[in-house]
């Protein structure tokens, strides 16, 4: 049984960014989205990045998701442990550079030759992907709220606060770790 049904709303209002990088240059983003999950709607912080269109024939400008940023290089020890067993499963080597973004979650074999790669091969394919053009369009009119202090350590919190928003009946990293176990349960090498 999937963990979420589906996701159901963006919370536009709520898109902040920073700098991530000048060369290349790259933005980091948080944006609130609400997700139907088996126990019900909860109200979820997700994590993107703005691709330079530099590697893997992503595209310049979309907006990709990532499961967190890595603050120190080797073997994965800065998110939860369950995030952690993820990303080890899903990184060459189980090891990854500090400042990698933490994306190989999201990249798994495609089953359409039609599917852009970097927004999952699961049943939120679609949704991530329309997440991801709406953040472009956002950014590219401005629409977004600058966050100085928005960088690796700070998304990393913010994805796994053990806080519940308000109306939420679980904490923000429950909530985006069964996320990420969906994607994960159907990840294709």
């Amino acid at each position: 049984m999937r963990n979420v049904i589906k996701i159901l709303n963006i919370y536009e209002d709520t898109f902040r960014v920073n700098k991530y990088s000048k060369k290349p240059f790259r933005m980091i983003g948080l944006i609130d989205v609400d997700m139907e999950f088996y126990y019900g709607i909860e109200r979820v912080t997700l994590a993107f990045y703005r691709s330079s269109g530099t590697n893997n024939n992503k595209i310049k400008g979309l907006w990709y998701p990532i499961a967190g940023i890595k603050i120190k290089e080797g073997e994965f020890t800065e998110f939860s442990e369950y995030i952690n067993y993820v990303l080890y499963n899903t990184t060459l080597d189980g090891r990854a550079v500090k400042g990698w973004l933490a994306k190989s979650i999201f990249f798994g074999k495609q089953d359409e030759d039609w599917q852009i790669p970097g927004f999952s091969n699961t049943e939120h394919y679609e949704p991530l992907y329309f997440i991801g053009k709406t953040l472009r369009n956002l950014y590219d009119t401005k629409n977004y709220n600058l966050m100085k202090d928005l960088n690796a350590m700070e998304v990393n919190r913010v994805l796994s606060l053990t806080e519940k928003y308000r109306g939420n009946n679980h904490t923000q990293r429950e909530n985006f770790e069964r996320f990420i176990e969906d994607i994960f349960l159907e990840y294709r090498y």
